[in-house]
């Protein structure tokens, strides 16, 4: 029996969000590729859309862990509000599974900062006393350049944190979301701190 688009794309939405609960995991995109793999998808077009996987995904976490999935997410945003207070030189935005509300124990707190140079976070994060790991993604970004950015990983308080950092220069020019080529969306400190006292 043929598959119509709509059912095969509730089939990958459901099948990535297993993903990313199996591997613990919040990269959406890569669910998605994986998941499609399955069906012999491998059109942008026939991939259900972020909004679709969140949506599987939130009713799977609903399902398995009830209200304890919102208690942990209160306290993920909370700590990445305190980062983010911290770090307000660096306009910071919250992106990834603690803004989008799909994010469990084993996510991670993900920020986007903005500056001139790298240095100017390593010493912010030097007088701080907080070591860190280095490492790099490639980012597509809306004027069409793709750029190797730095990003910086550390844990406080037993949770992850990972901090990718802009050109501060060009914050204008914002980098693209892998599934769907449209700008990641984040919360500010007054967007985030609406979120904590408003949960939906």
């Amino acid at each position: 029996m043929r598959t119509g688009k709509r059912e095969l794309q509730r089939r990958i939405a459901y099948d990535a969000a297993r993903i990313l609960t199996e591997l613990r995991s919040d990269n959406i995109a890569y669910a998605c590729q994986k998941a499609a793999a399955k069906y012999g998808v491998t059109k942008r077009q026939l991939l259900p859309t972020r909004e679709e996987v969140e949506n599987a995904l939130r009713e799977q976490q609903r399902l398995l862990r009830g209200e304890g999935q919102a208690n942990t997410l209160q306290a993920l945003r909370q700590s990445a509000l305190r980062a983010m207070q911290a770090l307000q030189q660096f306009h910071p935005k919250l992106v990834g599974a603690v803004f989008d509300g799909t994010a469990d124990s084993n996510s991670t707190v993900r920020l986007h900062l903005f500056a001139d140079t790298p240095e100017e976070l390593l010493f912010a994060l030097s007088d701080m006393h907080i070591p860190w790991q280095e490492k790099q993604y490639q980012m597509h970004f809306s004027d069409g350049r793709r750029e190797t950015m730095p990003c910086f990983r550390f844990s406080a308080d037993g949770v992850g944190f990972e901090l990718t950092l802009l050109p501060a220069q060009n914050s204008r020019n914002h980098p693209l979301d892998p599934l769907d080529n449209q700008p990641i969306q984040g919360a500010t400190i007054k967007q985030l701190q609406l979120l904590i006292e408003s949960p939906a």
